[in-house]
Protein backbone atom coordinates (compact mmCIF):
# COMPACT_ATOMS: atom_id res chain seq x y z
CA UNK A 1 0.00 0.00 0.00
CA UNK A 2 1.24 3.43 -0.79
CA UNK A 3 0.32 6.69 0.46
CA UNK A 4 -0.10 9.00 -1.78
CA UNK A 5 0.04 12.80 -0.72
CA UNK A 6 2.22 16.50 -1.64
CA UNK A 7 0.22 18.07 -4.40
CA UNK A 8 0.42 21.55 -3.59
CA UNK A 9 -3.75 21.44 -4.90
CA UNK A 10 -4.97 18.67 -3.43
CA UNK A 11 -5.90 18.67 0.18
CA UNK A 12 -7.05 15.06 0.83
CA UNK A 13 -4.40 11.70 1.54
CA UNK A 14 -4.75 8.94 -0.42
CA UNK A 15 -4.22 5.63 0.02
CA UNK A 16 -3.74 3.09 -3.09
CA UNK A 17 -3.21 -0.62 -2.82
CA UNK A 18 0.21 -1.14 -4.78
CA UNK A 19 -0.43 -4.71 -6.45
CA UNK A 20 -4.58 -3.34 -7.98
CA UNK A 21 -4.03 0.28 -8.03
CA UNK A 22 -7.59 0.97 -6.63
CA UNK A 23 -7.69 3.73 -4.17
CA UNK A 24 -8.16 2.32 -0.84
CA UNK A 25 -9.52 5.55 1.17
CA UNK A 26 -8.67 8.96 1.62
CA UNK A 27 -9.18 11.16 4.38
CA UNK A 28 -8.15 15.22 5.06
CA UNK A 29 -4.46 16.29 4.92
CA UNK A 30 -5.39 18.84 7.57
CA UNK A 31 -6.77 17.04 10.57
CA UNK A 32 -9.66 18.06 12.83
CA UNK A 33 -12.64 20.43 12.37
CA UNK A 34 -13.48 23.44 10.73
CA UNK A 35 -15.01 26.50 12.79
CA UNK A 36 -16.06 29.89 12.76
CA UNK A 37 -14.22 32.99 14.34
CA UNK A 38 -14.43 35.96 15.73
CA UNK A 39 -12.40 38.42 14.34
CA UNK A 40 -11.10 41.82 15.80
CA UNK A 41 -9.16 43.11 12.69
CA UNK A 42 -6.59 45.83 12.58
CA UNK A 43 -8.78 47.65 9.30
CA UNK A 44 -11.84 45.90 9.17
CA UNK A 45 -13.63 45.99 12.35
CA UNK A 46 -15.25 43.08 14.21
CA UNK A 47 -15.58 39.96 11.24
CA UNK A 48 -16.25 36.26 11.02
CA UNK A 49 -13.83 34.06 9.56
CA UNK A 50 -13.45 30.23 8.93
CA UNK A 51 -10.75 29.00 10.73
CA UNK A 52 -9.33 25.07 11.32
CA UNK A 53 -9.04 23.22 14.91
CA UNK A 54 -6.11 21.09 15.07
CA UNK A 55 -3.04 20.49 17.41
CA UNK A 56 -5.21 21.86 20.32
CA UNK A 57 -5.88 25.15 19.28
CA UNK A 58 -7.99 26.88 16.79
CA UNK A 59 -5.67 28.16 13.31
CA UNK A 60 -5.84 30.69 10.43
CA UNK A 61 -6.68 27.87 8.22
CA UNK A 62 -9.14 26.80 5.84
CA UNK A 63 -9.82 23.87 4.29
CA UNK A 64 -14.06 23.81 3.85
CA UNK A 65 -13.91 25.75 0.33
CA UNK A 66 -13.06 23.99 -2.86
CA UNK A 67 -9.48 25.20 -1.90
CA UNK A 68 -7.24 25.35 1.52
CA UNK A 69 -6.31 29.02 2.33
CA UNK A 70 -4.04 29.57 4.96
CA UNK A 71 -2.41 32.25 6.82
CA UNK A 72 0.80 32.11 8.06
CA UNK A 73 3.31 33.91 10.30
CA UNK A 74 6.63 34.31 9.42
CA UNK A 75 7.53 36.35 12.02
CA UNK A 76 10.12 38.68 10.35
CA UNK A 77 11.89 36.32 8.58
CA UNK A 78 12.09 36.12 4.42
CA UNK A 79 11.80 31.71 3.95
CA UNK A 80 8.67 30.40 4.15
CA UNK A 81 9.74 27.69 5.10
CA UNK A 82 10.24 29.52 8.48
CA UNK A 83 6.55 29.54 8.82
CA UNK A 84 4.55 28.96 11.89
CA UNK A 85 0.85 28.99 12.85
CA UNK A 86 -1.43 32.28 14.30
CA UNK A 87 -3.58 30.20 16.98
CA UNK A 88 -6.18 30.83 19.24
CA UNK A 89 -7.48 29.52 22.14
CA UNK A 90 -11.15 29.79 21.86
CA UNK A 91 -11.59 30.99 18.63
CA UNK A 92 -11.83 34.89 19.43
CA UNK A 93 -9.23 36.36 18.59
CA UNK A 94 -9.22 39.71 20.09
CA UNK A 95 -7.23 42.73 19.72
CA UNK A 96 -5.73 42.89 23.52
CA UNK A 97 -4.75 39.51 22.06
CA UNK A 98 -3.24 40.40 18.91
CA UNK A 99 -2.95 44.30 18.04
CA UNK A 100 0.03 44.84 20.45
CA UNK A 101 2.23 42.56 18.41
CA UNK A 102 0.41 43.83 14.82
CA UNK A 103 -0.44 40.04 14.31
CA UNK A 104 -3.99 41.15 14.06
CA UNK A 105 -2.77 42.12 10.33
CA UNK A 106 -3.25 38.15 9.99
CA UNK A 107 -6.71 38.55 10.45
CA UNK A 108 -7.12 41.09 8.17
CA UNK A 109 -5.51 38.88 5.37
CA UNK A 110 -7.45 35.63 6.33
CA UNK A 111 -10.85 37.14 6.40
CA UNK A 112 -9.85 38.81 3.19
CA UNK A 113 -8.80 36.11 1.22
CA UNK A 114 -12.03 34.06 1.97
CA UNK A 115 -13.91 36.97 0.70
CA UNK A 116 -12.48 37.30 -2.28
CA UNK A 117 -12.80 33.65 -2.35
CA UNK A 118 -16.39 33.91 -1.98
CA UNK A 119 -17.50 36.85 -4.25
CA UNK A 120 -15.51 35.22 -7.66
CA UNK A 121 -16.62 31.70 -6.47
CA UNK A 122 -20.66 32.86 -6.20
CA UNK A 123 -20.26 35.46 -9.04
CA UNK A 124 -18.75 33.90 -11.59
CA UNK A 125 -17.88 30.41 -10.70
CA UNK A 126 -14.45 30.78 -10.31
CA UNK A 127 -12.45 28.65 -8.19
CA UNK A 128 -9.00 30.63 -7.02
CA UNK A 129 -6.10 31.78 -9.39
CA UNK A 130 -6.18 29.51 -11.65
CA UNK A 131 -10.19 28.15 -11.68
CA UNK A 132 -9.51 24.98 -13.02
CA UNK A 133 -12.22 23.17 -14.96
CA UNK A 134 -11.97 20.31 -12.72
CA UNK A 135 -10.95 19.46 -9.13
CA UNK A 136 -9.90 22.13 -6.64
CA UNK A 137 -8.56 25.51 -7.32
CA UNK A 138 -4.85 26.32 -6.13
CA UNK A 139 -4.18 26.82 -2.46
CA UNK A 140 -3.98 30.34 -1.65
CA UNK A 141 -1.21 30.74 1.18
CA UNK A 142 -0.39 33.76 2.48
CA UNK A 143 2.30 34.91 4.94
CA UNK A 144 2.79 37.81 6.93
CA UNK A 145 5.47 39.62 9.00
CA UNK A 146 7.39 38.88 5.57
CA UNK A 147 10.78 39.91 5.98
CA UNK A 148 9.65 43.17 8.35
CA UNK A 149 9.17 44.70 4.67
CA UNK A 150 7.31 48.08 4.09
CA UNK A 151 5.47 46.34 1.16
CA UNK A 152 3.83 43.21 0.28
CA UNK A 153 3.98 40.96 -2.90
CA UNK A 154 2.50 38.40 -5.31
CA UNK A 155 5.86 35.77 -5.16
CA UNK A 156 5.70 34.77 -9.27
CA UNK A 157 7.93 31.65 -8.20
CA UNK A 158 6.08 30.65 -5.29
CA UNK A 159 2.29 31.76 -6.31
CA UNK A 160 2.24 32.79 -2.42
CA UNK A 161 0.89 36.18 -0.78
CA UNK A 162 3.55 38.16 1.14
CA UNK A 163 2.66 41.20 3.33
CA UNK A 164 5.53 42.96 5.13
CA UNK A 165 4.58 45.11 8.88
CA UNK A 166 5.31 48.28 6.94
CA UNK A 167 7.77 50.95 8.60
CA UNK A 168 8.63 54.39 7.48
CA UNK A 169 5.69 54.05 3.61
CA UNK A 170 3.10 52.11 5.38
CA UNK A 171 1.39 50.42 8.54
CA UNK A 172 1.15 46.91 8.57
CA UNK A 173 0.17 46.01 5.00
CA UNK A 174 -3.19 44.11 4.82
CA UNK A 175 -5.94 46.88 4.00
CA UNK A 176 -8.79 44.85 2.05
CA UNK A 177 -7.51 46.65 -1.04
CA UNK A 178 -3.70 45.58 -0.51
CA UNK A 179 -4.61 42.03 -0.03
CA UNK A 180 -7.13 42.38 -3.77
CA UNK A 181 -4.24 44.43 -5.02
CA UNK A 182 -1.73 41.36 -4.62
CA UNK A 183 -4.44 38.45 -4.90
CA UNK A 184 -4.69 40.56 -8.68
CA UNK A 185 -1.11 39.71 -9.26
CA UNK A 186 -2.32 36.40 -8.60
CA UNK A 187 -5.06 35.82 -11.12
CA UNK A 188 -2.92 38.05 -14.06
CA UNK A 189 0.00 35.56 -13.53
CA UNK A 190 -2.14 32.42 -13.98
CA UNK A 191 -4.90 33.89 -16.45
CA UNK A 192 -2.86 35.85 -18.24
CA UNK A 193 0.71 34.94 -17.64
CA UNK A 194 2.36 38.61 -17.99
CA UNK A 195 5.98 38.52 -16.85
CA UNK A 196 6.86 41.16 -14.10
CA UNK A 197 9.03 43.14 -16.25
CA UNK A 198 9.59 45.64 -19.53
CA UNK A 199 6.28 47.49 -19.88
CA UNK A 200 3.95 43.93 -18.97
CA UNK A 201 4.89 45.29 -15.25
CA UNK A 202 2.64 47.74 -16.10
CA UNK A 203 -0.21 45.92 -17.05
CA UNK A 204 0.15 44.15 -13.49
CA UNK A 205 0.20 47.05 -11.38
CA UNK A 206 -2.69 48.08 -13.19
CA UNK A 207 -5.21 45.83 -13.34
CA UNK A 208 -4.33 44.98 -10.25
CA UNK A 209 -5.38 48.06 -8.71
CA UNK A 210 -8.61 47.58 -10.57
CA UNK A 211 -9.00 44.50 -9.06
CA UNK A 212 -8.36 46.54 -5.51
CA UNK A 213 -11.20 48.56 -6.61
CA UNK A 214 -13.89 45.51 -7.61
CA UNK A 215 -13.26 43.94 -4.78
CA UNK A 216 -13.00 46.72 -1.90
CA UNK A 217 -16.27 48.09 -3.69
CA UNK A 218 -17.72 44.31 -3.42
CA UNK A 219 -16.54 43.33 -0.10
CA UNK A 220 -16.82 46.39 1.94
CA UNK A 221 -17.00 49.79 0.14
CA UNK A 222 -14.57 52.67 1.42
CA UNK A 223 -13.37 55.23 -0.88
CA UNK A 224 -12.54 52.50 -3.77
CA UNK A 225 -11.08 54.29 -5.89
CA UNK A 226 -7.93 55.39 -3.74
CA UNK A 227 -5.17 52.69 -3.28
CA UNK A 228 -3.54 52.27 0.02
CA UNK A 229 -5.88 55.05 1.98
CA UNK A 230 -6.27 52.37 5.50
CA UNK A 231 -2.20 51.80 5.35
CA UNK A 232 -0.11 54.75 4.13
CA UNK A 233 1.86 56.73 6.90
CA UNK A 234 2.33 60.37 5.02
CA UNK A 235 -0.37 60.86 2.70
CA UNK A 236 -4.04 60.61 1.97
CA UNK A 237 -3.53 57.31 -0.38
CA UNK A 238 -1.06 55.38 -2.13
CA UNK A 239 -2.61 56.10 -5.76
CA UNK A 240 -5.27 58.04 -6.80
CA UNK A 241 -7.52 55.93 -9.72
CA UNK A 242 -9.87 59.17 -9.97
CA UNK A 243 -7.81 62.22 -9.82
CA UNK A 244 -4.11 60.57 -11.28
CA UNK A 245 -2.38 63.55 -10.31
CA UNK A 246 -3.63 64.01 -7.00
CA UNK A 247 -1.00 66.17 -4.86
CA UNK A 248 -1.93 64.57 -1.70
CA UNK A 249 -1.07 60.67 -2.83
CA UNK A 250 2.31 58.94 -2.41
CA UNK A 251 2.45 59.00 -6.43
CA UNK A 252 1.17 61.38 -8.70
CA UNK A 253 0.04 58.79 -11.99
CA UNK A 254 -0.29 59.36 -15.30
CA UNK A 255 -3.72 59.14 -17.10
CA UNK A 256 -2.57 60.09 -20.55
CA UNK A 257 -0.85 57.30 -22.56
CA UNK A 258 2.50 58.85 -24.44
CA UNK A 259 2.41 62.05 -22.45
CA UNK A 260 5.44 64.06 -20.84
CA UNK A 261 4.23 62.45 -16.94
CA UNK A 262 3.70 59.01 -18.91
CA UNK A 263 7.18 58.69 -20.67
CA UNK A 264 9.08 59.70 -17.40
CA UNK A 265 7.41 57.36 -15.35
CA UNK A 266 8.14 53.98 -13.82
CA UNK A 267 5.56 51.42 -14.33
CA UNK A 268 3.24 52.79 -10.99
CA UNK A 269 2.91 55.88 -13.48
CA UNK A 270 2.31 54.27 -16.65
CA UNK A 271 0.01 51.78 -14.72
CA UNK A 272 -2.63 55.18 -14.05
CA UNK A 273 -3.45 55.09 -17.85
CA UNK A 274 -5.04 51.37 -17.89
CA UNK A 275 -6.46 52.74 -14.39
CA UNK A 276 -7.96 56.08 -15.03
CA UNK A 277 -9.63 54.26 -18.30
CA UNK A 278 -11.36 51.77 -16.03
CA UNK A 279 -12.46 54.38 -13.66
CA UNK A 280 -14.16 56.56 -16.45
CA UNK A 281 -15.60 53.56 -18.02
CA UNK A 282 -17.48 53.15 -14.59
CA UNK A 283 -18.29 56.85 -14.13
CA UNK A 284 -17.93 59.04 -16.82
CA UNK A 285 -16.51 62.37 -17.40
CA UNK A 286 -15.62 64.89 -20.19
CA UNK A 287 -12.61 67.31 -20.02
CA UNK A 288 -8.90 67.29 -22.26
CA UNK A 289 -6.63 64.88 -21.91
CA UNK A 290 -2.37 65.49 -21.48
CA UNK A 291 -2.24 65.30 -25.05
CA UNK A 292 -4.52 68.26 -26.03
CA UNK A 293 -7.93 65.62 -26.90
CA UNK A 294 -11.21 66.47 -25.78
CA UNK A 295 -13.08 63.72 -25.15
CA UNK A 296 -16.44 62.49 -23.65
CA UNK A 297 -17.43 59.06 -21.68
CA UNK A 298 -20.80 58.01 -20.78
CA UNK A 299 -20.32 55.76 -17.63
CA UNK A 300 -21.24 52.37 -17.88
CA UNK A 301 -21.43 51.72 -14.21
CA UNK A 302 -19.29 49.00 -11.76
CA UNK A 303 -21.37 46.02 -12.57
CA UNK A 304 -21.16 46.50 -16.40
CA UNK A 305 -17.38 47.78 -16.21
CA UNK A 306 -16.20 44.59 -13.66
CA UNK A 307 -18.08 42.29 -16.11
CA UNK A 308 -15.87 43.58 -18.85
CA UNK A 309 -12.55 42.93 -17.39
CA UNK A 310 -13.68 39.05 -15.56
CA UNK A 311 -14.46 38.13 -19.58
CA UNK A 312 -11.36 39.86 -20.79
CA UNK A 313 -8.98 38.29 -18.25
CA UNK A 314 -10.66 34.83 -17.79
CA UNK A 315 -12.16 34.49 -21.04
CA UNK A 316 -7.99 35.14 -22.89
CA UNK A 317 -8.67 38.00 -24.51
CA UNK A 318 -5.34 40.02 -22.40
CA UNK A 319 -3.45 36.63 -23.37
CA UNK A 320 -0.44 37.58 -25.52
CA UNK A 321 -1.25 41.62 -25.45
CA UNK A 322 2.35 43.41 -24.68
CA UNK A 323 0.99 46.98 -25.20
CA UNK A 324 -1.91 49.48 -24.19
CA UNK A 325 -3.11 49.19 -27.97
CA UNK A 326 -3.16 45.97 -27.97
CA UNK A 327 -4.86 45.50 -24.26
CA UNK A 328 -7.36 48.49 -26.15
CA UNK A 329 -8.75 45.97 -29.10
CA UNK A 330 -9.04 43.10 -27.06
CA UNK A 331 -11.14 45.00 -23.99
CA UNK A 332 -13.76 46.53 -27.12
CA UNK A 333 -13.55 42.29 -28.86
CA UNK A 334 -14.58 41.49 -25.44
CA UNK A 335 -17.08 44.28 -24.71
CA UNK A 336 -18.49 43.20 -28.17
CA UNK A 337 -18.87 39.82 -27.96
CA UNK A 338 -21.98 38.03 -27.88
CA UNK A 339 -20.90 37.27 -23.79
CA UNK A 340 -21.30 41.04 -22.95
CA UNK A 341 -22.68 43.65 -24.93
CA UNK A 342 -22.74 42.81 -28.45
CA UNK A 343 -21.17 44.82 -31.47
CA UNK A 344 -22.27 49.06 -32.16
CA UNK A 345 -23.85 48.99 -28.55
CA UNK A 346 -23.91 51.87 -26.41
CA UNK A 347 -21.35 50.20 -23.77
CA UNK A 348 -18.90 48.92 -26.17
CA UNK A 349 -18.83 52.59 -27.34
CA UNK A 350 -18.38 53.65 -24.12
CA UNK A 351 -15.19 51.46 -23.55
CA UNK A 352 -13.58 53.19 -27.20
CA UNK A 353 -14.32 56.02 -25.71
CA UNK A 354 -12.92 56.09 -22.58
CA UNK A 355 -9.56 54.78 -23.97
CA UNK A 356 -9.44 57.34 -26.28
CA UNK A 357 -9.82 59.91 -22.97
CA UNK A 358 -6.20 58.01 -21.60
CA UNK A 359 -4.66 58.61 -25.02
CA UNK A 360 -5.44 55.26 -26.52
CA UNK A 361 -6.83 54.66 -30.05
CA UNK A 362 -8.71 57.00 -32.38
CA UNK A 363 -11.45 58.96 -31.51
CA UNK A 364 -14.69 57.16 -32.19
CA UNK A 365 -18.24 58.96 -32.53
CA UNK A 366 -20.12 59.55 -29.39
CA UNK A 367 -23.97 59.70 -28.57
CA UNK A 368 -25.22 63.15 -26.86
CA UNK A 369 -28.00 64.84 -26.60
CA UNK A 370 -28.83 68.64 -28.20
CA UNK A 371 -31.21 71.12 -27.92
CA UNK A 372 -31.66 74.70 -26.96
CA UNK A 373 -30.68 76.24 -23.64
CA UNK A 374 -34.14 77.82 -23.27
CA UNK A 375 -37.63 76.29 -23.24
CA UNK A 376 -40.85 78.31 -23.54
CA UNK A 377 -44.19 77.03 -22.96
CA UNK A 378 -44.75 76.27 -26.52
CA UNK A 379 -41.83 73.82 -26.11
CA UNK A 380 -38.80 72.90 -27.69
CA UNK A 381 -37.40 69.48 -29.83
CA UNK A 382 -34.37 67.77 -28.04
CA UNK A 383 -32.14 65.23 -30.28
CA UNK A 384 -29.68 61.95 -29.17
CA UNK A 385 -27.88 61.86 -32.03
CA UNK A 386 -25.33 59.02 -33.12
CA UNK A 387 -27.65 57.05 -31.32
CA UNK A 388 -26.58 53.13 -31.47
CA UNK A 389 -29.48 50.34 -31.09
CA UNK A 390 -30.78 50.49 -27.84
CA UNK A 391 -34.25 48.77 -26.25
CA UNK A 392 -35.82 51.66 -25.19
CA UNK A 393 -35.28 55.72 -24.05
CA UNK A 394 -36.53 57.25 -21.41
CA UNK A 395 -36.96 61.18 -21.55
CA UNK A 396 -36.38 63.41 -18.15
CA UNK A 397 -36.87 66.65 -17.15
CA UNK A 398 -35.87 68.52 -14.30
CA UNK A 399 -38.56 71.05 -12.05
CA UNK A 400 -40.67 73.72 -14.55
CA UNK A 401 -40.47 71.01 -17.30
CA UNK A 402 -42.91 68.40 -19.37
CA UNK A 403 -41.85 65.83 -21.36
CA UNK A 404 -44.62 66.32 -23.90
CA UNK A 405 -43.83 63.94 -26.55
CA UNK A 406 -41.68 61.23 -28.01
CA UNK A 407 -40.82 59.02 -25.23
CA UNK A 408 -38.94 56.46 -26.42
CA UNK A 409 -37.66 57.95 -29.49
CA UNK A 410 -34.25 59.72 -30.03
CA UNK A 411 -36.40 63.36 -30.41
CA UNK A 412 -38.61 64.54 -27.42
CA UNK A 413 -40.46 67.86 -27.25
CA UNK A 414 -40.36 69.68 -23.94
CA UNK A 415 -42.57 72.51 -22.65
CA UNK A 416 -41.89 74.88 -19.62
CA UNK A 417 -44.12 74.98 -16.99
CA UNK A 418 -42.95 77.74 -14.90
CA UNK A 419 -40.09 79.68 -15.28
CA UNK A 420 -36.64 78.73 -13.51
CA UNK A 421 -33.18 76.92 -14.04
CA UNK A 422 -34.09 73.11 -15.60
CA UNK A 423 -32.76 70.24 -17.13
CA UNK A 424 -33.44 67.43 -19.59
CA UNK A 425 -31.59 64.04 -19.69
CA UNK A 426 -32.09 60.93 -21.40
CA UNK A 427 -31.48 57.07 -20.33
CA UNK A 428 -30.59 54.58 -22.94
CA UNK A 429 -31.88 51.31 -21.98
CA UNK A 430 -30.60 47.48 -23.49
CA UNK A 431 -30.26 44.10 -22.28
CA UNK A 432 -27.09 44.70 -20.50
CA UNK A 433 -27.98 47.55 -18.44
CA UNK A 434 -28.67 51.15 -18.60
CA UNK A 435 -26.86 54.62 -19.95
CA UNK A 436 -27.69 57.75 -18.62
CA UNK A 437 -26.51 60.54 -21.29
CA UNK A 438 -25.43 64.07 -19.23
CA UNK A 439 -28.10 66.69 -17.96
CA UNK A 440 -28.33 69.74 -20.45
CA UNK A 441 -28.85 72.65 -18.25
CA UNK A 442 -31.30 74.83 -19.26
CA UNK A 443 -33.78 78.14 -18.71
CA UNK A 444 -37.24 77.03 -18.19
CA UNK A 445 -40.17 79.49 -18.96
CA UNK A 446 -40.07 83.15 -19.13
CA UNK A 447 -36.47 84.82 -19.38
CA UNK A 448 -36.21 86.66 -16.14
CA UNK A 449 -35.35 90.48 -16.54
CA UNK A 450 -31.54 89.63 -16.72
CA UNK A 451 -31.66 87.37 -19.47
CA UNK A 452 -33.59 89.58 -21.50
CA UNK A 453 -31.05 92.60 -20.57
CA UNK A 454 -28.35 90.27 -21.50
CA UNK A 455 -29.96 89.17 -24.57
CA UNK A 456 -30.83 92.87 -25.51
CA UNK A 457 -27.22 93.72 -24.75
CA UNK A 458 -26.18 90.71 -27.14
CA UNK A 459 -27.92 92.00 -30.23
CA UNK A 460 -27.43 95.69 -29.36
CA UNK A 461 -23.30 94.57 -29.91
CA UNK A 462 -24.01 92.86 -33.04
CA UNK A 463 -25.68 95.62 -34.42
CA UNK A 464 -23.50 97.78 -34.25
CA UNK A 465 -20.34 95.85 -35.07
CA UNK A 466 -22.09 95.80 -38.49
CA UNK A 467 -21.77 99.38 -39.12
CA UNK A 468 -18.46 99.79 -37.47
CA UNK A 469 -15.41 100.60 -39.13
CA UNK A 470 -13.03 97.04 -39.19
CA UNK A 471 -10.61 97.73 -36.64
CA UNK A 472 -13.11 98.92 -34.15
CA UNK A 473 -14.95 95.96 -35.11
CA UNK A 474 -12.01 93.24 -33.73
CA UNK A 475 -11.63 95.69 -30.78
CA UNK A 476 -15.20 94.91 -29.78
CA UNK A 477 -15.28 91.16 -30.75
CA UNK A 478 -12.19 90.64 -28.52
CA UNK A 479 -12.60 93.08 -25.73
CA UNK A 480 -9.34 95.05 -26.40
CA UNK A 481 -10.18 98.76 -24.95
Amino acid sequence: MYLITGHSNINEIGYIDAQSGKVLMTEPSMTGYSATGRFETRYNGTRQATTQYYNGTFNLCDSSRNTVIHTWNIDGSTNINNRDELTDANNNWTANEYASSEDDMGLDIHWTLQEIYDYFENEYGINSFDNPATGNGHNIDAYFHYGEQDNAFWDLALNVLKFGDGNSIFRPVASLDAVAHEFGHGITDFQIGWAYGGDLQIFHEGLSDIWGAILENRISPNSIWEIGEDVILNYNCLRNMQNPQDPNADTEISDTYLSSIYNLGNQYVKSGVFTHWFYLLVNGGSGINDNGNSYSVHGIGMDAAEKLVVESVFNNYLDNQSTYPGIRTQTVNAAESSALFGENSIQSLQVENAWYAVGVGSQPTQTYLSGPSMVCSSGAQFTISNLPPVDSIIWSCGPYLTVYSGQNTNSSIIKATSNGNSWVQARLVNACGSITLPRKEIWAGTPTPEIKTSLTLALIIREVIRFVPTGLTMALSTGIH
